[in-house]
């Protein structure tokens, strides 16, 4: 496995949509109703005044030298920006959408203006315009681009969109070390996430490093938690049973494969801890000893004043109101 480990991490975060034609624009915001997160602009100076105004963080690096050094001595287990804390992630812009032929500052222009956002950048043309196209995608400028009058150029760029949210996300995942979390990074962990995601209406979710879990939102902001251990977890989640002096029961119930506890907010056990809840372990797909689990949370077992995305839609909507 890798030494450094990029943890799952996804959100809702905004897009913005420049074009000179309203009517155009009327016909995207039906795509795209999100009023709280998509922003739409005819005017591309304007656009430009309001990206220009934002705060554009750029991925967290991964440590070298002496900088990893100085982390190491602290005895951490991941490093990076805890997303879950940043209470304006979901107006991070993760993609601009614009067209190309408008009037005073075409769509290449504005995008030029942009290059050193980093988000996913969408020019729409028409027929006459896909030779700049091409050029401005094999010069860096642009990321995708689409035609108009492509018949299905709304599932085109519907796809685009979700494909840059789930990178702008992936690339700012808390970054763990000596493979701790690392059953979470397998892919086959992760289309078992990402079913549970679409199958329970998950919009956001955070691999907490504290717990080595995945704490999740659905749109309502009730919370939940999905595990995944394998073999070696599994192992390590008995041996602390035992240590700690916990009932053999439970480590017998665990080696058996019969039960999964969940000690949050804790990873593992702990004397005197309240009597964990339990699911039943699930093996994943194809990876022969790994098995998760997933199970709602009661909002009493988090930390105050956590930002869902449910909180800050409520938060947004009280100020439009009063706007």
């Amino acid at each position: 496995m890798n030494f450094f480990t990029r943890q799952p991490l996804f959100y809702p975060t905004s897009v913005v949509f420049v074009d000179d034609s309203a009517d155009f624009l009327h016909a995207l915001q039906g795509i795209f109703a999100d009023r709280h997160l998509n922003r739409f602009f005819t005017h591309p100076a304007a656009a430009l005044d309001f990206l220009s105004s934002r705060v554009h963080e750029a991925p967290q690096e991964r440590f070298s030298g002496a900088a990893y050094s100085e982390f190491e001595k602290k005895g951490g287990n991941a490093f990076g920006q805890d997303a879950l804390h940043n209470k304006t992630r979901f107006e991070e812009i993760a993609a601009i959408v614009v067209d190309y032929q408008m009037p005073g500052m075409d769509g290449i222009e504005l995008l030029s203006a942009l290059s050193g956002m980093a988000c996913a950048k969408v020019l729409l043309t028409g027929t006459a315009d896909e030779p700049r196209a091409v050029d401005a995608f094999n010069d860096g400028l642009i990321d995708f681009y689409l035609k108009k009058s492509d018949a299905g150029m709304s599932r085109k760029l519907t796809s685009a969109i979700e494909q840059a949210k789930r990178k702008h996300c992936a690339q700012r995942g808390y970054i763990s070390v000596h493979d701790v979390g690392a059953a979470y990074c397998d892919a086959r962990t992760q289309t078992v996430l990402g079913e549970i995601a679409a199958r329970e209406g998950i919009v956001e979710y955070y691999w907490r490093p504290e717990q080595n879990a995945v704490l999740m939102f659905d749109a309502a902001g009730t919370p939940s938690v999905f595990l995944a251990w394998d073999v070696s977890e599994w192992q390590f989640q008995c041996e602390v049973v035992t240590d700690e002096g916990g009932p053999q029961a439970l480590r017998d119930a665990m080696e058996t494969r019969r039960r999964m506890p969940v000690f949050w907010p804790s990873q593992a056990y702990r004397p005197g801890l309240i009597e964990p809840r339990f699911v039943t372990p699930v093996p994943i797909p194809g990876w022969e000893g790994a098995f998760y689990g997933w199970i709602r949370l009661d909002a009493a077992a988090l930390e105050p004043g956590v930002m869902t995305f449910a909180r800050w839609r409520e938060t947004s909507a009280a100020t439009l109101a009063s706007s």
